[in-house]
């Protein structure tokens, strides 16, 4: 296990940690992008290969481009959550007024939101 894989597996778990520990749902949405980072370095990491099938003359180590094009997708699909549960996060800002999430499930709860 080289330097790479290890900082790779200290951002998932830092993340990890991040989504599980925090209370604020921004900072859980920061912490799963955080946690996704890890993910796709990890991926990236394993798509390395020093024999790689790509035959050029002179040079000797290659990586794998559909794996990082593959990863290229799921950067893009993270953004477009990462938005999606912003707007989400602001809704629920809106009606609860915090972004605590254990105050917002004792006012779902204790059912002391307004219902439209």
């Amino acid at each position: 296990m080289n330097a790479y894989e290890i900082a790779a597996f200290i951002t998932i778990f830092i993340g990890l940690f991040g989504v599980i520990i925090k209370k604020d749902l921004i900072l859980k949405f920061i912490n799963l992008g955080v946690f996704q980072s890890g993910v796709v370095l990890f991926f990236v990491l394993l798509a390395f290969d020093y024999h790689s099938p790509i035959i050029v003359l002179g040079v000797d180590s290659y990586s794998d481009p559909l794996i990082h094009s593959f990863l290229l997708t799921v950067i893009v699909i993270g953004f477009a959550n990462l938005a999606l549960m912003l707007v989400f996060a602001m809704i629920l800002f809106l009606k609860f007024k915090t972004y605590n999430v254990d105050e917002i499930e004792s006012k779902i709860k204790n059912d002391d939101f307004k219902k439209e």
